[in-house]
């Protein structure tokens, strides 16, 4: 089977992480909220990683935080990149996806994959406002009594969407509250 890969992505709100065995099929995967303590959170993770995979010994690849806060820890791990991380992830788990948005608790990303190499080709990183971000989305769904799955799943049902700001997180919810005093449904707010 030879030695499993666990990759680590600590970002700005929640730990990733995740056990691939040598033919890329995921093992095991799992996510905790940061809530200011990313470290006891990874080490949560990785005691589930200890408990579910059989195995003791890892090839660890380093994915946006994780490559600053260990790597004195790991210093035979890979680093990777953010965008590079969710582009192999993306060939992986969707091997038809020819794009993804990765919507990051501080920034998105959209990736496009080359159709032959099922590599990345190009991607863009958001240089607005965190109006696009999952922090903000979060708050917004909660300031709307939904989750975030909720949300999305309105988003994607509404026949049409409201004028929302999208260049600024502020007038972006000033424009969501707004438009929910005036009646108008969560669907299209969403």
């Amino acid at each position: 089977m030879g030695i499993p890969h666990l990759g680590i992505d600590i970002g700005s709100v929640a730990i990733h992480a995740a056990v691939s065995g040598a033919d890329d099929a995921v093992l095991w995967s799992g996510s905790r909220l940061a809530g200011g303590r990313p470290l006891a959170a990874l080490d949560d993770l990785l005691g589930e990683v200890a408990n579910e995979v059989d195995a003791r010994t890892f090839r660890v690849g380093l994915v946006a935080g994780a490559r600053n806060l260990l790597a004195a820890h790991c210093p035979d791990a890979s680093r990777i990149s953010e965008v590079v991380s969710a582009a192999r992830g993306t060939a992986v788990l969707c091997p038809d996806a020819l794009a993804a948005i990765e919507i990051g608790g501080q920034m998105p990303r959209w990736i496009e994959l080359d159709p032959e190499r099922r590599e990345l080709s190009e991607f863009a990183l958001s240089d607005l406002c965190a109006a696009g971000a999952g922090a903000f989305l979060e708050q917004q769904a909660g300031r709307l009594q939904l989750s975030i799955e909720e949300l999305a799943a309105e988003a994607g049902a509404a026949e049409r969407g409201a004028a929302v700001a999208g260049r600024c997180a502020v007038f972006a919810k000033s424009d969501m509250i707004h438009l929910q005093q005036k009646g108008t449904p969560v669907d299209e707010i969403a």
